[in-house]
């Protein structure tokens, strides 16, 4: 037992020996500094300036360095090198001696137009330092900026713009802003409604919905085309919308970001012309034409059956008197009358020539049909005021020799039995024919008015053709215009 305790006593002597040169090596180590440094950021948040231009990154060591160290970093966050800063290297140098170091970091404050932008540098582990989470290893840089952004808006707002499809229009939209641009951008119109970009319309001639923007502009105008539509009661609504689709270089108004087009083609109400039954029990309205003389008055007035065409809104369409049976490819009450008088601008030697024209010797209907000539656009959203037009068309008829065509009894006269054996059709007949006259529809325009206590039309048509036998029947008291190769007349309609 007492050779035990003499052991155990040997043992702990020992074992404190130990212990004192263990921590007397420890103190030496420390002595000497042979341990690796500990590096950190001076803080751990920084307040900066973007109109200073700069800022110094600044990290420590918790001694100084006994070579040279280089302090590697990380940049995080919602910055964008190059664009809201930029540095020469992510590392800072340290040399041997220096307990301290700093990396300048250039701010781009031109690009900054957010209050928060996300900026923040980590120090990265080395061989040659040591980082610890909880001592300031990173660095939060909070930007500060009397951000002031443009404010873009429609220059004027109003709910109430109306345009016709069949126009096919071009509206202009003027924009501004209430400072210059701070950079090149662009915005996006945001489209919603009934009408689709590039099938029912166009923005700067094209089919994309944003718009380039330049620095420093102040106002811009873009043109939007409506696609032409041919369609009576057409009514559709397109709303734009101001969006500057997350840039940050502007902002845009709430009072006046959005614009909206009604595009609309009324159907015209043809009743207030459409009073009296058609001729000779046909069809449509009684509908009584002249043309304008040369004291200013309407001259020469006729009467024609006219009426609203249901298959093709918006469109005046004329009749043939039941008297009247056509060679011409019109038989009896067909659509297509003449509601430009054609045939009274041309002259015949009563003696070797006549239009032929079944059943009477005498008639304005000898050319081929125009089923609906005349095309009425209301003025906004008003369908019984507004304008009239046509598209250019040409009109043809074939001349007949006289000569036995309108001698003998009635029965016998060439046109009745040609008509008989036609069924009226002058293609199928083989009864000679010497010349086929064209006359050309170059333009029409006018108005309509059905508010008046006499509603009416009135509208000019330019004509020309090469045929010798063309405008040399009407009446010299008729205000008949030439210009060059085309003739212009003026025609008013009203009911009768």
């Amino acid at each position: 037992m007492k050779i035990f305790n003499k052991i155990y006593n040997i043992s702990g002597i020992f074992a404190l020996l130990i212990a004192v040169l263990f921590f007397a090596s420890c103190e030496k180590i420390e002595t000497e500094g042979s341990y690796s440094p500990m590096a950190y950021f001076e803080s751990v948040q920084a307040l900066v300036n973007t109109e200073s231009g700069k800022y110094d990154i600044k990290v420590k060591l918790s001694k100084p360095a006994q070579k040279d160290i280089t302090i590697k970093m990380e940049f995080v966050g919602d910055v964008v090198e190059n664009e809201h800063y930029s540095v020469e290297s992510k590392e800072i140098k340290i040399p041997a001696g220096s307990s301290e170091g700093i990396l300048p970091v250039t701010i781009l404050n031109e690009n900054i137009w957010d209050e928060e932008l996300d900026f923040r540098v980590i120090l990265a582990p080395g061989t040659d330092y040591a980082v610890d989470p909880k001592q300031n290893s990173e660095l939060k840089i909070k930007f500060t900026k009397d951000i002031i952004l443009p404010v873009l808006s429609f220059v004027s707002n109003t709910d109430n713009e109306h345009t016709n499809p069949f126009l096919a229009e071009k509206l202009t939209f003027n924009l501004s802003f209430d400072s210059p641009l701070l950079a090149d951008t662009y915005v996006a119109l945001n489209i919603e409604g009934d009408l689709t970009i590039g099938r029912d319309f166009l923005i700067n001639g094209g089919n994309t919905n944003k718009i380039t923007l330049n620095k420093g502009l102040t106002s811009y105008s873009f043109d939007l085309l409506i696609n032409k539509k041919d369609i009576g009661g057409y009514n559709k609504t397109l709303k734009l919308t101001l969006s500057n689709d997350g840039v940050k270089y502007y902002g845009v108004s709430q009072e006046k970001a959005s614009f909206t087009i009604r595009v609309t083609d009324p159907a015209v109400d043809f009743t207030p012309v459409m009073k009296s039954a058609a001729l000779l029990g046909g069809s449509g309205n009684q509908i009584e034409q002249a043309i304008k003389a040369t004291d200013g008055t309407w001259s020469g007035k006729i009467v024609i059956n006219c009426g609203p065409n249901s298959s093709k809104l918006n469109y005046l369409k004329s009749y043939r008197n039941l008297s009247y049976t056509s060679a011409f490819l019109c038989n009896s009450n067909a659509p297509g009358g003449d509601v430009l008088r054609l045939a009274d601008m041309l002259n015949f030697a009563t003696t070797d020539t006549v239009i032929a024209d079944y059943g009477v010797g005498k008639t304005t209907r000898f050319f081929t049909p125009s089923d609906s000539l005349l095309r009425f656009v209301a003025l906004g959203e008003n369908p019984l005021k507004g304008t009239v037009t046509s598209s250019p068309q040409k009109f043809k008829a074939k001349l007949v020799l006289k000569a036995n065509w309108e001698t003998g009894t009635n029965g016998n006269k060439q046109w009745h039995v040609d008509s008989k054996s036609t069924g009226g059709v002058i293609a199928n007949s083989v009864y000679p024919t010497f010349s086929t006259i064209e006359v050309e529809l170059v333009k029409l325009e006018g108005t309509y008015d059905f508010t008046l206590a006499t509603p009416e039309v009135v509208f000019d048509a330019w004509f020309r053709s090469s045929s010798p036998y063309f405008m040399k029947n009407l009446p010299s008291v008729l205000a008949v215009v030439k210009t060059g190769d085309l003739y212009k007349i003026s025609y008013r309609y009203t009911p009768k």
